[in-house]
């Protein structure tokens, strides 16, 4: 049983890891590129929208000919990781930016940074398609306020080879058996590995609000499986590798899109399964930032994001688990690979977390202390 079911929190690396993250989070920056004011439908001179996120996520705002149909330019800069989005806006980019794609556990910070505008939820009426799991996660509602529109997700599951471990896993414990030593494996993710260390090895009720001693204990979980892993990879698609050739049979952590990337490489006997203590999950959204400078367009593709055929073509062609209800029901390919005939069920198994706190005074650790212990972890 998931000891989180009582909220769906949120995070995720990924993170993330999916994402690095960096300790300058509020770093300078330089700003996006300057956008100038359209109205969508009416534009008579290009409009150019800035748009600020991971690559592949401006892929679904091209399915159909609004753009081009209306001489919209979309101006895309491509992110590393979510802290780029947060220092840009913060150095400059308020003003000049339109769209941003934070994953949700950072909207409450960018809420208080006041670098996000609210969503007119009349402006976005595929809202009203977006499964209840997704759509109003608390994290993007704010003192009741809406500031992003949620489309893509995923979760922290443990992957395993089913020629070698024919029973399905229960539990992360089983990490430990004897015959797994040296064929564990994990991927080297601050945030993530933190987050569900503390969910396995700590009472913390919530994984990214720890108290020192809660801090430790998840450190010293993660030291204890230096003793079994045979590999910490820089990224996703190193573990697939390492899953596909059968160096690793098992993992702390993953990620569902793992298991297609492993029958691409061959490897159709790579699944995952959400053990009995829990794990966290993640969702990205479209936001809009602060004093953008296309407000009607940007409300405009926060809800083409959301709609069927971006939604079809995020889940069938990228593989990542989508938000829409209809679109999931027409999914191809990529239905098989997220728990979609059991969302309801997944809250049992998968939380949501919001980021840990930046700055002192909460009596909980911030992330730049993560990230301190976190190199203890690595130098052990």
């Amino acid at each position: 049983m998931n000891k989180y079911k009582s909220g769906l929190r949120r995070i995720r690396n990924f993170g993330l890891s999916r994402r690095n993250f960096n300790k300058g989070l509020l770093g300078t920056a330089a700003a996006a590129g300057l956008a100038t004011a359209g109205i969508p439908g009416t534009a008579s001179a290009a409009t150019d929208i800035t748009f600020l996120g991971w690559e592949g996520y401006d892929a679904g705002l091209f399915v159909d000919s609004y753009l081009a149909d209306n001489d919209i330019n979309l101006n895309t800069t491509y992110i590393g990781n979510n802290d780029e989005i947060v220092s840009k806006l913060v150095s400059g980019g308020v003003g000049t930016i339109d769209i941003v794609t934070p994953y949700m556990g950072y909207i409450p910070m960018m809420v208080a940074a006041d670098i996000l505008q609210p969503i007119d939820e009349s402006k976005v009426p595929n809202l009203s398609k977006i499964h209840p799991f997704f759509v109003n996660d608390p994290n993007i509602i704010v003192d009741g306020v809406r500031y992003g529109v949620p489309f893509t997700w995923g979760c922290a599951p443990m992957m395993y080879n089913t020629k070698v471990i024919s029973s399905t896993p229960e539990s992360w414990g089983d990490l430990f058996k004897p015959e797994y030593k040296g064929k564990v494996g994990m991927m080297d993710d601050p945030l993530g590995n933190i987050m569900l260390a503390a969910v396995i090895a700590t009472d913390a009720e919530v994984a990214t609000s720890l108290t020192k001693k809660q801090l430790d204990d998840a450190i010293k979980y993660l030291i204890s499986l230096k003793s079994i892993i045979r590999l910490n990879t820089p990224s996703w698609g190193d573990l697939a590798d390492a899953l596909a050739r059968g160096d690793v049979v098992i993992t702390f952590s993953g990620w569902e899109t793992l298991k297609k990337f492993c029958v691409d490489k061959g490897a159709d006997h790579i699944d995952y399964v959400y053990p009995k203590e829990g794990t966290f999950a993640w969702l990205d959204t479209f936001s809009i930032a602060k004093d953008a400078p296309n407000a009607d367009i940007d409300h405009k593709l926060c809800d083409m994001i959301v709609d069927v055929p971006a939604q079809k073509m995020i889940g069938d062609e990228f593989i990542q688990g989508i938000t829409n209800s209809d679109a999931i029901a027409q999914l191809g390919i990529s239905k098989d690979y997220y728990p979609y005939d059991d969302l309801d069920g997944l809250a049992d198994r998968a939380t949501f977390f919001a980021f840990p706190p930046l700055e002192e005074g909460s009596g909980k650790t911030t992330f730049n202390e993560w990230l301190e212990a976190y190199e203890r972890f690595k130098a052990a």
